[in-house]
C-alpha cells in the first residue's frame, strides 16, 4: 500500500513540473560584450511581472546565482559569482562586478508568479587587445625601389588587423598579420602602421622610414584605445593623418587634432 501511494505521488509530482515547463516561456535570447575587468549588468528591456513570488537568476541552466522570494532578502548561492554579484530588486536587473574571462557563457533570469517565465542573456567578455609588435621580416632594395615585408604580431588570436601608411589604409587584401608591398616613388610612406582590434578595443604599432625603406626609429606607439567599436574608425582616421615633426629625428610629434 505505500509503494502505491508512493508511486502516486511521485507520479504527480512529475505531472507537475511537466506543466511548469510547459508553461515556460521563454523570449529571444539577448547578447551583451563586455571588457574583462569590467561591471555589467544584466537586465531585460520588458517589464516584469508585479508581485512575483520567486525570481532568480542561474548561469548555465543549473547554477544558481541568486534567488529571491517575496518577504525573504536575496540568497547568493556558492558559486563563482560570490561577492560579485548584486540584484537590483526594484527591477530584477543582476550587477556583476570585476567581469572574468570565465564569466562567458548564458544566464537565466527565471521569474515565477502563476506560470514561469524565463529570458536568456549570453555574456561574451573579450580581453583588451595588447600592443601589437611589428618585425622586419624582409627589406630588398633595388633602383629605387624596395620590397618591404613586415609582420604584426600580437598575443591574441582574435583579432583584426588594418595596416595603413601616411596617405590612408592599404587595400583590403592586404589586411592580414603580415605586409608586402614594393614601395616605389610613386607610393613611398614615412610610417607604417598595423592596427589590431577586436569588437571593444584597439591597440596600434608604428614604424617610421626615410624613403623608400631606411628604419628611423622603431616600435614607437600611437594612443591605444578600448573604446566601442563604432568609433574605432575615428581613430583610426587620428591614426592615418599624423603630422611628424621631423627636424628632431629624436623627437617624433603626433598631431591628432580631429
Amino acid at each position: 500500500m505505500y509503494s502505491i501511494r508512493r508511486n502516486w505521488f511521485l507520479t504527480l509530482d512529475l505531472l507537475l513540473l511537466s506543466l511548469l515547463v510547459t508553461s515556460m516561456q521563454d523570449s529571444s535570447e539577448l547578447e551583451k560584450i563586455v571588457l574583462s575587468g569590467s561591471n555589467v549588468t544584466l537586465q531585460i528591456s520588458e517589464s516584469l511581472p508585479e508581485n512575483a513570488t520567486s525570481v532568480t537568476w542561474l548561469y548555465t541552466i543549473k547554477q544558481k546565482i541568486v534567488e529571491y522570494e517575496q518577504s525573504r532578502p536575496p540568497k547568493y548561492f556558492d558559486s563563482a559569482f560570490k561577492d560579485r554579484v548584486k540584484l537590483d530588486l526594484q527591477n530584477a536587473a543582476l550587477h556583476i562586478y570585476q567581469v572574468r574571462k570565465g564569466d562567458n557563457g548564458t544566464y537565466y533570469l527565471r521569474v515565477i508568479k502563476d506560470e514561469i517565465k524565463q529570458w536568456k542573456i549570453s555574456l561574451k567578455v573579450l580581453d583588451p587587445v595588447p600592443t601589437p609588435t611589428i618585425n622586419i621580416e624582409k627589406i630588398e632594395e633595388s633602383d629605387g625601389n624596395c620590397y618591404l615585408k613586415l609582420s604584426c604580431v600580437v598575443e591574441d588570436p582574435f583579432v583584426d588587423y588594418l595596416w595603413y601608411k601616411d596617405s590612408g589604409p592599404f587595400p583590403m587584401e592586404l589586411q592580414r598579420s603580415t605586409l608586402e608591398v614594393t614601395v616605389t616613388p610613386h607610393n613611398q610612406s614615412k610610417s607604417y602602421t598595423c592596427q589590431v582590434s577586436n569588437l571593444l578595443s584597439s591597440k596600434n604599432n608604428t614604424l617610421y622610414f626615410t624613403p623608400p625603406c631606411t628604419l628611423v626609429k622603431e616600435s614607437v606607439f600611437l594612443a591605444s584605445t578600448s573604446t566601442p567599436y563604432s568609433s574605432t574608425i575615428k581613430h583610426w582616421c587620428l591614426a592615418m593623418r599624423p603630422q611628424l615633426d621631423w627636424t628632431n629625428p629624436t623627437l617624433l610629434h603626433i598631431n591628432t587634432t580631429f
